[in-house]
């Protein structure tokens, strides 16, 4: 009998289809679609560039900062790109307003690597 087990055809395992974790829109998705944001994307030949329609430097770091952070989890077009756009140039723009930022942005920043 060992024989007989040896040589019929052993089961398959079944492989469990690995399932990509569902990402939930993200703040900076739905403000944008709204048109909540002060942002566009200004095509041109040379290349896309973020174009604000309020001078980074005027607008409320504590509001749009996290906002903008949270962005980054986003993967699509054009989201992906005006929040990363943004996000660098309100860095920029912000130059003592962001330190008190920080607490703020830590968790949509820590959601934004845990996406990629």
């Amino acid at each position: 009998k060992k024989e007989e087990s040896e040589d019929s055809p052993k089961e398959e395992k079944k492989v469990k289809k690995v399932e990509k974790p569902k990402i939930k829109p993200s703040l900076f998705k739905k403000f944008y679609d709204r048109g909540d944001l002060h942002v566009h994307i200004e095509h041109k030949a040379s290349g896309n560039t973020i174009q604000w329609k309020t001078p980074p430097e005027t607008l409320d770091f504590n509001y749009y900062l996290p906002i903008f952070f949270d962005g980054l989890r986003e993967k699509k077009d054009p989201y992906c790109f005006l929040a990363r756009e943004g996000v660098i140039s309100l860095l920029n723009a912000g130059q003592g307003k962001v330190l008190q930022v920080i607490p703020q942005i830590i968790v949509p920043l820590k959601e934004a690597l845990n996406t990629r």
